[in-house]
């Protein structure tokens, strides 16, 4: 990264950030950060004048079905005042039409909700103008629930009413109750409580119900032509204005975010100051732009001139390693001056998981699974379809294809009990070696940030290092039979390193020249750093103990495929005297450990990473490059 300053004529700062700034790779810095002693400078403090008007295109264009999103860049030279005419006439046009739209929608919907309840009565012969103008009687029309029916006449015979039913269904009873006028109130209130539901039936129904459900019918058909002619209607206006409306939209969101840059800008009374971070392989193509400019200014620093300001980090991986940016986000962003692990973390996850759940079938039915959410755009599709392949290759190692047990020259059984002790001490080596690679990555890192004290003192630097190797070392030794673990080693290896350790920070400041590097709580230094280092001992032993689950899963895995085929009552080396049912039992069987022990052993993979190793290097408190941009999809 390097971070430009750009200095200009203060009148030029719109024209200047939206030709050099918006859609130039430009993460914009608060100016006031990066000239924190500077004098004389402004901030600009006006609203955004173009909030109205990008109000206005966005709701055009909502009306119009365009997705933002999908914009893209284009022609974006439009004048706000003819954006502002333009937008208002076609906000007019197109939302008139969706009125109609929605106006004719509605009465159709109206129409076949009444034509439903005209349905329940169609075996009434009297016109319903007749039975609605009724001066002396109220009739109600609707349904009530089957159980209140059964009811009804332990309560009607009280009142001056009658219920005539029309027809019902499994739960309900459709049909009409009359009432004088005078008891309307006590007779709907008695219906009310027997959970009766009321039909609305439009006054414009006039006629038999049956002659009107036809008159209904009718309408509706006429009012669908009319609904179907006027969607063409909006369809061809919109391909005619769809090119028009992009350039008023992309005008509008051009000027809004090139007024936007003025919160991050400064100003004085006669220039205006934008400062941002710009990756070193874009500021050769800003710096020749630029030369079309002679009264802009462009001045480059290096992120150490302004130490201040951390610099933002744009993350640059591969096809492979991209999809476990994911994973690694989850825990934190890389720092600007950390190293990137998610190439580290791709293999390590990868490698873990296909080596717990290694089987050819299982991993292919993962990978396919992956493939199949990838096309969904879920970021796990290509992380499941990686680690399913390399499960796979375990597979063939382990020569296990659906549980089956296949027999070859270099195969490795898990299972066996010559190699179970073998499998769990290559799983304790594995995490011995990662932890190992974890304290590399910090020991860089700390080179990176020019961090002394992390290289040489830290408990993951060179002094934990070498106090790591030297256990182990020690402990191999012993049980070959010929310990290195004489005074002279345990003092060199083993001592000093802790010492170091412990008094890391004020070993740290001695470097730094700092004249504070004495504790002045001495008592209180020593019991806080001895408790560190004895947690610290621990970790190290419980971290490395950690990595046998990858072994142990890798015997669970074969162990879970050995009681579905002994469920399924066939034999693992031998597919003979195969029934339906016993092949239900083992498509069941394997969908259970693919999906239950694929969730299992992806969450502890993950734990490992995050737990094990990350917490050994990786601070994970970037900031994320976010360029001002319209939008990166290309028209």
């Amino acid at each position: 990264m390097k971070l430009i300053n750009l200095i200009g004529p203060i009148a030029d700062i719109d024209r200047i950030a939206m030709r050099y700034v918006i859609d130039n790779n430009v993460h914009l810095e608060d100016t006031f950060k990066v000239f924190a002693k500077a004098e004389g400078l402004n901030q600009y403090t006006e609203a955004n004048p173009y909030g109205s008007l990008m109000k206005l295109v966005s709701e055009v264009a909502d009306m119009a079905g365009i997705d933002p999103a999908g914009v893209g860049r284009g022609e974006h030279d439009m004048p706000p005042d003819e954006v502002c005419v333009y937008c208002t006439k076609m906000r007019d046009v197109i939302g008139g039409m969706i009125s109609q739209r929605n106006a004719l929608t509605a009465e159709i919907e109206n129409n076949l909700n009444v034509i439903t309840h005209l349905e329940h009565i169609a075996s009434v012969d009297m016109p319903l103008q007749d039975i609605f103008n009724f001066h002396h009687i109220k009739i109600r029309f609707g349904r009530l629930p089957l159980e209140s029916y059964k009811k009804l006449n332990e309560y009607i015979s009280a009142y001056a009413a009658f219920f005539f039913k029309f027809g019902e269904d499994k739960d309900t009873v459709y049909g009409l109750y009359c009432a004088p006028v005078s008891m309307r109130d006590k007779v709907d209130a008695l219906f009310s409580s027997l959970y009766f539901e009321r039909m609305w039936i439009s006054d414009k129904v006039t006629g038999l119900p049956k002659d009107a459900i036809k008159q209904l019918n009718d309408e509706n058909i006429r009012l669908l032509k009319a609904l179907k002619a006027l969607n063409i209607e909006y369809n061809t206006v919109v391909a005619q204005e769809e090119r028009q409306l992009l350039t008023a939209y992309r005008s509008a969101y051009y000027l809004h975010e090139a007024f936007d840059v003025r919160k991050f800008a400064a100003h004085t009374a006669e220039s205006f100051y934008i400062a941002g971070w710009v990756p070193e392989s874009c500021v050769l193509n800003l710096a020749q732009q630029l030369d079309a400019e002679p009264n802009v200014t462009l001045l480059l620093e290096e992120p150490d001139i302004v130490g201040h300001i951390q610099p933002p980090t744009k993350l640059k991986n591969n096809w492979f390693v991209r999809p476990f940016e994911g994973f690694v986000n989850m825990y934190g962003l890389p720092s600007y001056n950390e190293f990137d692990p998610t190439m580290l973390f791709a293999l390590t996850y990868s490698l873990m998981f296909g080596m717990m759940y290694g089987d050819v079938g299982h991993g292919a039915a993962l990978a396919l699974c992956g493939v199949m959410l990838g096309k969904k755009g879920n970021f796990l599709g290509p992380i499941l379809k990686v680690c399913g392949i390399v499960a796979a290759c375990f597979g063939v190692l382990y020569g296990s294809v659906f549980g089956f047990e296949l027999e070859y020259g270099f195969m490795y059984k898990p299972m066996k009990a010559e190699n179970m002790m073998l499998t769990l001490g290559a799983a304790v080596a594995m995490g011995a070696l990662i932890i190992t690679l974890s304290m590399v990555f910090n020991m860089a890192n700390g080179v990176r940030q020019k961090n002394a004290g992390k290289v040489l003192f830290d408990a993951n630097g060179l002094a934990g290092f070498v106090f790591y190797w030297a256990v182990i070392i020690g402990v191999l030794s012993a049980v070959m039979g010929s310990s290195v673990m004489k005074l002279w080693y345990v003092v060199i290896f083993v001592a000093v390193p802790l010492l170091l350790v412990f008094f890391k920070h004020p070993l740290s400041m001695l470097i730094q020249r700092s004249p504070d590097w004495m504790p002045k709580n001495k008592g209180e230094f020593i019991l806080e750093n001895f408790f560190e280092l004895f947690e610290l001992i621990l970790s190290y032993i419980t971290n490395t103990i950690s990595f046998i689950r990858v072994g142990a899963f890798a015997l669970i895995h074969a162990g879970m495929m050995m009681v579905v085929y002994s469920l399924a009552d066939v034999g693992q080396h031998s597919l003979e005297g195969l029934t339906p049912a016993k092949v239900l039992v083992l498509v069941i069987g394997n969908a259970v450990v693919i999906g239950l022990e694929g969730l299992l052993v992806a969450i502890q993979v993950l734990r490992l990473e995050f737990y094990e190793m990350f917490s050994r290097f990786f601070d994970g408190e970037g900031k994320l490059f976010t360029p001002r941009t319209v939008n990166s999809k290309q028209s």
